[in-house]
């Protein structure tokens, strides 16, 4: 009986322990697909399966962690998909864009950012006062995180900025939490170049400042003389016809000096069209100069016109380029004394019509031949100050041949004439424009 009981003890242990060990196996190959699944979930990758069989509990198990893994997957395409959407937005603005932490380091930087700022690299990781010394940019940032509010200030870029040049509006922008009670971290910097607009403001008061100048001289005689009339009735005809001669002289001076400024805003606002055609420029060129003749006689000049061999027509509009080269000689005839000499040239360059038109003047300096195309700008005061007109002339000119898709250049030294260069693009066979390159 004792043996029984025994082998009855033994018989239940070795089967406990078999059971046992059987769980235990099975349990573990379990836990180590579960350990697969969460390593993969935790990888952001998708398991190649869910499936935990053999107990109701595996069952549920599998479940939550494919709904896990579904739902993150779900996560991670929409971050990405905000990121791609955030890259393109930033990578579309003008404005320099960059995030950065309240130690000044960028997280994100557009490349807007790096193209104002100068930089050779990624400023990703780095701190702003690496890359630039903005010392009043650094202390308003400070100040914004401080007040929790968007700030905004103007700052001018100089060489001891680095390679910042120009007019800019910085502003620094605090990225609100949620929870109101907890202070931002994170700022926004928004870099807005303003320089084209700060040198619209200047033109613009440049030009009310020069014209107030051309109106006052004029406008002064008139005065003057109109006085002198009035003081003096008795005066002898010849001298009231003096008179009348000078404010008939001035008079026609403002009448055109008026005429040139509506002229220049209608080319500049592009609304005045121009109708090209195909013209023979040999022709039109013997045409223009037989016009000038009585010009070229009075100025005692000789004109020496060089027109290049089977020169293709050119597309232009008659009226207004003939207006272009009025005024270009106009002015070389002005800038120059007896003897005076004139070569025009006329050639094909590439695919391009080049005209020249070269005098033996004063010349330019190098200093003023920038600027020569600018309304009312006068280089040599003691030089331009002698000669009459509206020194709108070269401005009209500029107009004038950029609405022909063209380009105007000067090129010049002092006491060796100027030469003043157009450059067209001729026609293709389908009978568009080639395009220019801007040098």
């Amino acid at each position: 009986m004792l043996w029984l009981l025994t082998g009855l003890v033994i018989f239940l242990c070795v089967g406990f322990l078999a059971l046992f060990f059987h769980k235990q196996k099975f349990w573990l190959s379990r836990l180590h697909k579960i350990e697969k699944i969460t390593d993969a979930i935790k990888n952001k990758r998708i398991p190649p399966s869910f499936l935990l069989t053999g107990d109701p509990l595996l069952s549920a198990i599998s479940r939550n962690l494919e709904a896990i893994s579904t739902e993150l997957q779900r996560l991670i395409h929409a971050s990405k998909e905000e990121e791609i959407n955030l890259n393109t937005i930033l990578k579309s603005m003008a404005e320099g864009i960059a995030i950065i932490d309240r130690s000044h380091l960028i997280k994100i930087a557009n490349e807007s950012f790096t193209r104002i700022l100068g930089l050779s690299g990624n400023p990703q990781g780095k701190k702003l006062v690496e890359l630039i010394q903005l010392p009043e940019v650094e202390k308003m940032i400070e100040e914004a995180f401080k007040a929790q509010e968007p700030l905004s200030q103007e700052i001018l870029g100089t060489e001891t900025k680095g390679k910042l040049s120009g007019y800019f509006v910085v502003d620094a922008v605090p990225v609100i939490t949620k929870s109101q009670d907890l202070p931002s971290d994170i700022m926004v910097l928004v870099f807005r170049d303003i320089t084209e607009i700060k040198m619209f403001e200047e033109a613009r008061k440049e030009f009310v400042i020069n014209v107030s100048h051309e109106l006052r001289t004029p406008l002064a005689i008139f005065k003057g003389y109109v006085e002198t009339l009035t003081d003096n009735p008795r005066l002898s005809k010849s001298e009231v016809k003096r008179i009348y001669e000078i404010l008939k002289k001035h008079c026609q001076r403002l009448s055109s000096l008026i005429e040139d400024l509506l002229l220049l805003a209608k080319l500049e606002s592009r609304k005045l069209t121009i109708e090209t055609t195909p013209v023979s420029i040999a022709e039109f060129l013997e045409e223009t100069i037989q016009d000038l003749h009585p010009l070229f006689k009075q100025k005692e000049c000789t004109v020496n016109l060089l027109i290049e061999p089977d020169l293709p027509t050119v597309e232009i509009d008659p009226f207004w380029f003939q207006q272009a080269v009025y005024n270009l000689v106009d002015n070389a005839l002005k800038f120059s004394i007896p003897p005076r000499k004139l070569v025009i040239e006329a050639q094909k360059i590439d695919q391009n019509f080049v005209l020249k038109i070269i005098d033996n003047g004063f010349g330019i300096p190098s200093k003023d031949l920038p600027f020569i195309f600018d309304r009312f700008y006068r280089g040599d005061k003691s030089r331009s100050s002698e000669q009459k007109g509206t020194g709108l002339g070269l401005s009209i000119t500029k107009q004038i041949v950029e609405l022909h898709g063209g380009q105007i250049r000067a090129i010049s030294e002092p006491e060796k004439g100027t030469t003043m260069e157009l450059t067209f693009p001729l026609q293709r066979e389908n009978g568009l424009k080639e395009p220019m390159e801007k040098s």
